[in-house]
């Protein structure tokens, strides 16, 4: 039975198809992965079948029997708002990751999907959730200020968070930040899959 990790926002432009695309890369090194873009007008189902050992997954008509696929991790992408499936999603789901950036109103956009995110925890008390920062300006000091903000929503922070950088809106053309000379963006891509797999128990 595959892990599966769900990547959720309901406001568009956060990055969760690249941080899906470049999770699955990181994690591929050792495990059979694999990607479901959820969003009917998503990036990522228009890839190919396979991508550099990634199988790259329909959308089930029951969304339950992803469960029942012979990957040891699927990683999930979500559309850009609330549908109606995010709560299913979500009770099928070992690990759910909300990336966000760094301002106030991404703050103000994120709440309606952490009220999502607890109604489901509390149905199924084991699934585990993290915020990451994603796509952060360098020296970005109000990352601290929405970080103190999110403190109250009782969902863990990630400690790594993800630079806003070139190379990452590059990876999905070039085979991933793996692939990439950016240095930096590989150990930021690397230390979170890290944290994710320590926090599911891989």
């Amino acid at each position: 039975m595959p892990q599966i990790i769900t990547i959720a926002h309901q406001k568009g432009g956060v990055g969760k198809s690249t941080l899906s695309f470049n999770l699955a890369h990181v994690f591929k090194n050792g495990l059979k992965v694999g990607l479901c873009d959820t969003d009917l007008q998503g990036s990522l189902s228009n890839l190919q079948l396979e991508v550099d050992g990634i199988e790259i997954l329909p959308i089930p008509n029951e969304i339950s029997t992803l469960k029942l696929f012979d990957h040891e991790i699927i990683i999930i992408d979500t559309p850009p708002y609330l549908s109606n499936k995010l709560s299913d999603l979500f009770a099928i789901s070992n690990f759910i990751l909300i990336p966000t950036k760094a301002g106030f109103l991404d703050y103000m956009a994120i709440k309606s999907t952490i009220v999502l995110l607890k109604e489901s925890m509390q149905k199924s008390p084991t699934v585990k959730a993290g915020i990451v920062f994603n796509m952060i300006k360098q020296q970005a000091t109000i990352k601290a200020e929405v970080e103190k903000l999110l403190e109250d929503s009782a969902i863990d922070i990630m400690q790594t968070f993800i630079t806003d950088r070139v190379s990452y809106t590059r990876s999905v053309i070039t085979g991933g930040i793996l692939k990439s000379t950016d240095e930096k963006a590989k150990k930021e891509i690397i230390s979170l899959a890290d944290e994710i797999l320590n926090r599911i128990g891989i």
